[in-house]
């Protein structure tokens, strides 16, 4: 099964430990996560990273972290830190 979450409207710090939570609890219950971020703009370093932790956690039990949807400014940003796809677990649809 995948649980299917959405992005905050703001993406901040405090946001993205709320956020972090959420995604800790979908793991515990060995669920695949699926973000919906096709309303998402750029994506704060601190956003790239926890999504990439994530997905690194979720690839270790099996599971998957997947972003549906990622709009042209959200691939810009995982582009801009050299992010590569095909060395990260984190998954862009």
């Amino acid at each position: 099964m995948v649980i299917t979450v959405s992005l905050p409207p703001f993406l901040g710090r405090s946001e993205a430990a709320a956020f972090r939570n959420q995604l800790l609890v979908a793991l515990e219950q060995k669920e695949s996560i699926a973000v919906e971020c096709a309303e998402a703009g750029p994506f704060p370093s601190v956003w790239i990273q926890l999504l990439h932790s994530a997905a690194s956690s979720a690839k270790a039990r099996g599971l998957s972290v997947t972003l549906k949807a990622a709009s042209d400014e959200c691939r810009q940003s995982f582009q801009a830190i050299g992010f590569d796809p095909a060395q990260s677990a984190l998954v862009l649809e």
